[in-house]
């Protein structure tokens, strides 16, 4: 365009000699160059990408040649198997299956898994462009399948899993709840915050008591329907391995473990549908020790879904933040190796 308008300039000048007066200058075919550029410009770089656009009017009147790209990435190899070869030509609401070039908008095309391993190596380049530290949370989102046969789904739970490289040296205070002397006894010497009976209900009531999670008896529970409003979340519950028989366990599980809840929500689209966020590890721990980590985390979520009602967890993936904000780059990646094998038959 600049060679164009320069010898546009020379030839102006050139006729401007020769007749001895003043021409009208070219403001045509300035106005015609500069609408060009801006075009140009702006197909380049806004969001929605014209795959069938044309070459601008002035160029294609100059006959100059538009700068479009020279090289572009092999196609994708499309699946031959009868069964890809029945689903539709596109899925719903997305451009094709697969890009056939290098440079695509990824909110026109499905998102793909990646191995675990390169999902792993991905987060780790994007941290260190973002500069985080090394104690940066490792978080893993999940989305499960709360269906069940007919009309049954599972129930939104919480959950405690003692992980095998631990996130945090911090334990959380507990609070036992039992009235025999043998079970406050065993309460004290495995590490209780707190231990006692019902002369414990009232200073919860005024707040006086400052603990993270409560586990009882069973023999207790009954006592203790006053609280459910006051505990909400942390009144004790035998689905959530708070009311046993077993306080050693009880008390090491929400002390050391790390706590897991689902959500779910009222949106059509996302009906039977629940979802877990939950840190797994810090960024400075290796891929070993985070990978045994997920797995642990997985493994302990399966549990709340009989394994004869399919697959639990049907998405996952991992980032890396030092706060719980949204907008951090997510990856996704393959969690079937990670879900639990069900049981064959010995007899079958």
């Amino acid at each position: 365009i600049a060679g164009y308008l320069r010898k546009k300039s020379e030839t102006f000048n050139y006729l401007s000699g020769i007749s001895g007066s003043k021409m009208a200058a070219p403001s045509s075919i300035v106005r015609s160059a500069l609408t060009c550029v801006l075009r140009c410009s702006s197909c380049h770089t806004r969001r929605h990408w014209d795959v069938g656009r044309k070459p601008c009017a002035f160029f294609v009147q100059q006959k100059v040649k538009t700068p479009y790209r020279t090289f572009s990435t092999s196609p994708v190899q499309q699946a031959t198997d009868a069964a890809e070869e029945e689903r539709p030509l596109k899925p719903p609401n997305m451009v094709a299956w697969h890009p056939t070039d290098d440079v695509y908008h990824i909110r026109y095309y499905p998102w793909y898994p990646d191995p675990f391993e390169e999902a792993l190596r991905q987060m780790r380049d994007a941290a260190n462009l973002e500069f985080l530290k090394p104690d940066s949370n490792v978080h893993i989102a999940l989305e499960l399948d709360m269906k069940l046969e007919k009309k049954k789904k599972v129930e939104p739970f919480i959950g405690s899993v003692i992980l095998p490289h631990a996130i945090t040296d911090e334990q959380k205070k507990i609070l036992v709840f039992a009235t025999e002397p043998e079970d406050v006894e065993e309460a004290k010497n495995c590490g209780a915050h707190i231990v006692g009976g019902l002369e414990l209900v009232q200073e919860i009531l005024q707040d006086k008591l400052d603990f993270d999670y409560c586990v009882a008896v069973p023999r207790i529970t009954t006592d203790l329907q006053i609280l459910k409003k006051k505990l909400q979340k942390r009144f004790p519950k035998k689905k959530r391995n708070t009311v046993g028989l077993d306080i050693p366990f009880m008390v090491d599980l929400w002390s050391r473990g790390q706590e897991y809840a689902v959500l779910t929500h009222s949106h059509p689209k996302q009906d039977g549908k629940g979802h877990i966020d939950v840190p797994v590890g810090k960024l400075y721990m290796s891929d070993e020790q985070l990978t045994e980590n997920i797995d642990c985390m997985i493994k302990a979520i399966c549990t709340h879904k009989p394994l004869s009602f399919g697959t639990f967890v049907t998405r996952a993936m991992i980032r890396a933040t030092m706060i719980p904000a949204t907008g951090t780059p997510c990856y996704k990646f393959h969690v079937e190796p990670f879900l639990p094998e069900e049981p064959k038959d010995e007899f079958a």
